[in-house]
């Protein structure tokens, strides 16, 4: 059966049964990203104004929200009716002033495409403190598939869009490290290297990657090269920061005195991803809900 569904993690899009929905402008897209982000909750037009406009709101802010949610309203009914699954619904509550009207976007568990990406990754992690690699890879496989891009791409940088992009990026980067002790575990020696050499391409200055990297080059019984890989990266940092990281230092002597790597991914307990994204929600504009 056909369903609506949403995509937050590259640009705000929307499918039924694989068919493109139309969405409007970024602005409005922006409104419906807020909602979408907090299915079942009520948010105010003052939050929904603050997690929209990326400086000042304009005067005219509250009539446009307003607005908005006239159109996405419009949109979202063209999918209701008999035998549609778990259509997304906006409900509305009445407040003292226009900026005290408050909305609800109802949509079904799953159809988000950042929730499905933070259960599986959550998932994943608790195969994985549990010793099952293959089941935790096949998570966060599932997990890392979803992703398009940086989250949100199209709408304008307010600070509620800068926290979200920034804590799916954290958790896209946590998974990407998990999905490589895993492969490691699995005994997928050169993927698992492939991926991590990736990973420190992307973010150079994560010693935990580097550290990760020199463990898979050892089960390759490549010691030498990572050896050399600690001691370039040491000197890199010493001479671009003026540190010498502890963890990079430790693994660096731990392999010059012939002793082998430890696995310091932290997969012994699962992270803490929904409280990791509910404070980059309650850190932007929630003084507003309620007001």
């Amino acid at each position: 059966m056909a369903t609506l569904r949403f995509g937050l993690l590259g640009p705000v899009t929307s499918h039924y049964g694989g068919t493109p929905v139309a969405l409007g402008p970024p602005q409005r897209r922006a409104v419906l990203t807020a909602l979408l982000l907090q299915p079942g909750q009520a948010l105010t037009v003052a939050a929904l104004r603050e997690r929209v406009w990326p400086g000042p709101p304009p005067a005219s802010a509250i009539s446009a929200i307003h607005l908005h949610i006239h159109h996405l309203r419009r949109t979202l009914a063209r999918y209701e009716g008999p035998g549609r699954e778990h259509p997304a619904r906006l409900a509305t509550h009445p407040g003292h002033t226009p900026e005290n009207v408050s909305y609800v976007l109802h949509v079904a568990p799953g159809h988000v495409d950042t929730d499905r990406f933070r259960h599986l990754a959550d998932d994943g992690a608790d195969h994985q403190a549990r010793g099952d690699h293959h089941g935790a890879l096949a998570r966060f496989d599932a997990a890392l598939a979803l992703w398009r891009g940086e989250p949100l791409t199209g709408l304008q940088p307010s600070a509620f869009v800068r926290a979200t992009r920034r804590t799916f990026t954290e958790i896209h980067l946590d998974t990407g490290k998990r999905r490589a002790t895993a492969l490691l575990a699995t005994g997928a020696v050169t993927r698992a290297t492939l991926a991590l050499q990736d990973l420190r391409d992307r973010h150079p200055d994560d010693e935990s990657i580097v550290v990760a990297l020199a463990r898979a080059l050892c089960a390759g019984g490549a010691e030498s090269r990572a050896t050399r890989l600690l001691g370039e990266e040491l000197e890199r940092r010493h001479r671009t920061d003026g540190i010498r990281p502890p963890a990079l230092a430790h693994a660096h002597a731990a392999l010059l005195h012939g002793t082998a790597l430890h696995d310091t991914a932290p997969h012994g307990t699962a992270p803490h991803h929904a409280a990791l994204y509910d404070a980059a929600l309650h850190d932007t504009a929630d003084r507003h809900d309620g007001s």
